[in-house]
This record gives structure tokens, sequence and C-alpha cells, in this order.
């Protein structure tokens, strides 16, 4: 009997041991063992062991047609496409390449099956037949395809992904669910789609009562629009459950801008930006009342036992790494916080509430640094200045705060005054010196939720000794 070549080799392999369900054909066909080539490994398989592996797929009627068939007489490849005959509509395609001697199979290399047909001439990629993705409880378990289906859900012009994963790299610290950056690679040769994005993804409770904290920043988003007025990135994609879980997919930027950082500060020049830009956010919202009312917004009143449970954590904590005299304050305000909570602002807008500098970044521009406003996790309802004092007395070291903070406040009145002709200097200072508690206040209220870990200890005691300096410059207690 003449030695069979590779293509008539292929063709009973197909046609005969799955088609037509002859796996017995197996011993003439592939040699013993047969060596299967995967991604980073080798699998020597019997005759019996090749047998027992096809006659498992026959359970779905698998049949096999060639979209590609080419072979010399060594090797042979097949581009094939497998439709299951059971009824359930099983469709798969594929690339197997074989090597043959002496008339049998020694060695396959298997691609990764792909759910489908391959696609023909006219089968353009269509992103808007994409279903929605589905929640994921962490960034490391995006793919390619989920990736591609959230952009399209989030309305970007998307072309298909490559079928090489994206790299997703955790970035954060992760006190409130988990952060990546996400590159990816696109099967085309112009890309309009973003190659690189922020995944945020958790479903933890956080430092505020009601909603977990991606499920508010979400609606946050939503809100904003991706048109706003003032600088911060965009919203890709979104979406959380009734548990809580929350997946944000976001504009990265961090091939212009350079992340804050909390414990180091930020310079004078860098506060200026950060209040021009408190100043074109607050100027957007201010007296809406149709956002103001939104429920889910937070409300700080609500948040006052978490200031407690603070203020008992904090000095077991970090006890001899901040005074006696600043653990007095936080006392001291504690025994206030309710009247301070009381008073009703007579000029409200929206608030970041936790315009920290960590929650910034910065981009150097041709009129100087401005400023990328990001995380959206406690939006609230209240004093503009709130803000404004919560960043300085928290984000600028003591010096520099005494020597901009006045002048800041000017600055951010006078360009309120752009849209509220009536809101003066005078009313801006005196309504940041009775903010300037908002600082501490939140500050307190997060060591009562973060991961005790030693980035975390040296971000609060940062905090708490620019806030405690803050609160002794204006005579806090004094000021509501």
């Amino acid at each position: 009997m003449s030695t069979r070549t590779p293509r008539e080799l292929i063709e009973i392999y197909w046609d005969e041991v799955y088609n037509n369900c002859r796996t017995e054909l197996i011993r003439e066909v592939c040699a013993d063992p047969i060596i299967r080539h995967d991604a980073g490994s080798i699998t020597p398989l019997s005759h019996d062991e090749q047998i027992e592996r096809v006659e498992r797929s026959l359970r779905i009627k698998p049949y096999f047609t060639h979209r590609v068939l080419h072979a010399d007489d060594r090797f042979v490849t097949s581009v094939w496409n497998m439709d299951s005959m059971d009824g359930k509509g099983v469709k798969l395609c594929g690339i197997e390449v074989f090597e043959a001697h002496d008339g049998r199979f020694t060695r396959c290399w298997n691609s990764t099956y792909m759910k489908g047909f391959w696609g023909e001439d006219g089968d353009e990629f269509d992103a808007s037949k994409l279903t929605a993705p589905p929640l994921l409880e962490t960034t490391g378990e995006i793919t390619a395809q989920w990736m591609e289906r959230a952009l399209a859900a989030g309305g970007a012009v998307v072309p298909q992904l490559i079928a090489i994963e994206p790299k997703v790299e955790p970035i954060g610290h992760g006190t409130s669910g988990t952060t990546a950056q996400v590159h990816m690679g696109y099967n085309v040769g112009t890309v309009t789609a973003p190659t690189d994005v922020i995944a945020k993804f958790g479903r933890t409770k956080g430092v505020s009562p009601g909603r977990s904290p991606g499920e508010r920043e979400l609606l946050a988003y939503r809100l904003l629009g991706n048109d706003a007025s003032f600088r911060k990135p965009r919203l890709l994609f979104g979406e959380h459950d009734e548990t809580g879980l929350t997946n944000l997919v976001l504009e990265d930027l961090s091939d212009r801008a350079r992340p804050g950082d909390q414990i180091a500060g930020c310079s004078i020049a860098e506060a200026g930006a950060v209040v021009r830009e408190l100043a074109a956010f607050h100027s957007a919202w201010w007296g809406n009342g149709e956002a103001l009312a939104n429920e889910w917004l937070i409300r700080h009143g609500e948040m006052l036992p978490l200031y407690e449970l603070g203020a008992e954590k904090l000095g077991p904590w970090l006890a001899g790494r901040i005074g006696a005299d600043d653990l007095a304050l936080v006392e001291a305000f504690r025994a206030r916080a309710k009247d301070w909570l009381a008073i009703a602002p007579s000029r409200r807008t929206l608030i970041h509430s936790d315009p920290r500098v960590d929650n910034m970044m910065f981009e150097d521009t041709a009129e100087g640094v401005a400023t990328w406003i990001i995380d959206w996790q406690l939006p609230a309802a209240g004093d503009p200045q709130h803000d404004v004092a919560y960043f300085l007395s928290g984000s600028v070291s003591p010096d520099d705060r005494r020597a901009c903070e006045r002048e800041l406040v000017a600055d951010y009145a006078g360009l309120i005054r752009r849209a509220v002709p009536d809101y003066s200097d005078d009313e801006a200072l005196e309504s940041y010196r009775r903010n300037i508690v908002a600082g501490l206040w939140l500050t307190v209220i997060a060591t009562a939720a973060i991961e005790q870990s030693e980035h975390n200890a040296n971000l609060i005691c940062a905090l708490v000794e620019r806030n405690c300096a803050a609160f002794r410059d204006w005579d806090a207690l004094n000021a509501f």
C-alpha cells in the first residue's frame, strides 16, 4: 500500500474520523503518540487517548469543512469551520497545522478555537451588533472581547480588537475596588477608538452610606456628561447591578497628565490650577435645582457616625505619629460637628466633596499648568467653598497655603462672578473660613474605612497635620 500524503491524511481525519465518526481510523492516520502543541506546552497523546478525546467531541455531532486547505509533502494546514449537527447551533472556527512522517501525523499545532465561522467578503465587523458585556468582579478578568463589547456599549466607534488579550496593569491602592490601566491593540491600521483606558471595578460600600462608591461615581459621570465645560475624564462605559458591583471604563489621561501626590502635596501653581477648575465645575451647576435634587448625592450629615468611628480609630492606630494637640482638635470638632452640618448654605451647587490633590491630574500646557478632576465617588449638593477649603487645607503645605489662599479664594470668586455677579470676595472668604473644617472632617471619616497600611498611615498623617494647621489658622470652631 502506498504511503498517504499529508493532504490525504487530513481529508480522512476530518471527513471520516470526525464527520463520519470513524474514530478507529486514528490508528491509521496518527502516530502513537502524536504530539499536540499548545501555547507553552506539548502533550503526547497515544492512539487510545486521541480516540477518547475525539469521541468526547462527537457528542455535539460536529461537521467540519475546510475554508482553506494547503499541503506540501510534509505539512498540511487546515483553516476550518465547524457546525454542530445536534440542533444546538454551536459554530466554531480555527486553524490547525499537522506534520506527517511515513504516512502518519506526528505533530499538531492548535490555535485557540473561536465562536462562529471565519468571516467572508462583505462580513465587515459591526460593533453595533455586539451585546453589552457582563459585569466583572475584578479588572484581572478583562478580555479583548469584554473590552470590545464595553466600548461598543458606551457608543465608541470600535474596530475589532486584536486576538491578543489586552495588557491590564493594576494602579492605585485599591481602597474602594480595583483600578487598572488597560492597553489594547486593533486589527486595523487607522485607529480612532481608545488604545488605553482606565477600568475601575468594585462593590465596596466605602466611606458613605447608601450606594456603593462605584455606583455613585457612575451616576456622577452620567450627570456631568462627556461634554462638560471643565476638565474631567470621559466615561466610555459604565454599568452596575443591585449588589453594588460597578464596572467603569474611563478615558486614560496618563499620556498627557501626571497624577497628584497627596503625601507630597502640590505647588502653589498647581493649587491655582485646581481652584480655577473647581470654579469652572461649580459655575456649570450653580443653583441647578434639578441636578441638586438627585437622591443619590451624598448627604454629609449621614456620615457623622463615620466621623465618630474614625476619631475612635485615629489615636490607637497612629499614636506617636500624630501630635496630642492635633488629636485634641479632632475631638473638639467631634463635639461641634453637628453645628457645622446644620448650617444651610446660602449658595448651593454640585460639589466634588473629595477634591484632594491625588484626585487631580496635572497637565503642562502652553498657558501653564492645567488640572483634570477625577474620582467622583462623593458628589453632593452644597456650599462651593467646601471644595475649595477642603482642597487647600489638605493638599498644600501650611506655609504655601498661608501664602496663597486669600488670593486664590479671591480669584475663585472673580471667576464665579462671570455667572453669579453678586458673589463677592468677602462672601467667598467668609464661607471659606466656615468650611475650613471640611478637610479634617473627611480625613477622619476616611480613617474609619481604609486599610491600616503603611501607605495609608503616611497619607492620614500628612492630611491631619495640614488640616489641623488650617483649623488653627482660621480659628475654625468660632467660624460657625
